[in-house]
């Protein structure tokens, strides 16, 4: 519901759409991993938050190795990474996908690619998080580290969206590193 009321509070036309929308409860829960047989089509459902999200989910199409990526991995975008995240769990959750094997990967933002944007991915938080890591050993603020990651990195992908993802990301990575 909190969704919902979130996405009605951005324009009359959205909240006209949403208008009487209520929440579903929930025919199948799980905390980590659940795979669903839809008759000789097995879907894989793997929780690798807090990424973007505590609960973010990746869902893999065996056999087509389609992946649905959410908001964890994306094409020549940013990744959109919020308070909760973890660059811990950022990391895990790409390997996850990778030992997955997919071949194609359906973010929730942008373009679809192939399975190796995950790698793509990987390098740019690896490289938020180096640059943290040595910002804090400097002895600079986290703020401050914050406001130098998201610029050097846009700086590198001017044509990328999601840049504000690249400073709670620093963030992240600030308070994980030694």
């Amino acid at each position: 519901m909190q969704q919902i009321e979130r996405f009605s509070s951005r324009s009359p036309m959205t909240a006209e759409l949403l208008a009487g929308a209520t929440g579903r409860t929930a025919d199948i829960t799980f905390d980590r991993d659940h795979v669903l047989d839809l008759g000789g089509v097995q879907v894989r459902f793997l929780v690798v938050g807090p990424t973007h999200t505590r609960g973010d989910t990746g869902i893999f199409v065996e056999g087509d190795g389609v992946l649905f990526s959410g908001d964890v991995v994306m094409h020549n975008s940013f990744l959109a990474a919020g308070q909760v995240t973890s660059m811990t769990a950022w990391l895990a959750a790409f390997d996850a996908f990778d030992a997955m094997r997919p071949a194609t990967i359906v973010p929730a933002h942008g373009a679809v690619g192939e399975g190796a944007i995950i790698g793509t991915n990987r390098a740019i938080m690896l490289g938020v998080q180096a640059r943290a890591r040595a910002l804090k050993a400097e002895g600079r603020s986290a703020d401050d580290t914050a406001a130098a990651v998201q610029a050097e990195f846009q700086a590198q992908h001017p044509d990328w969206p999601r840049g504000n993802g690249l400073a709670a990301a620093a963030r992240a990575a600030y308070a994980e590193a030694p």
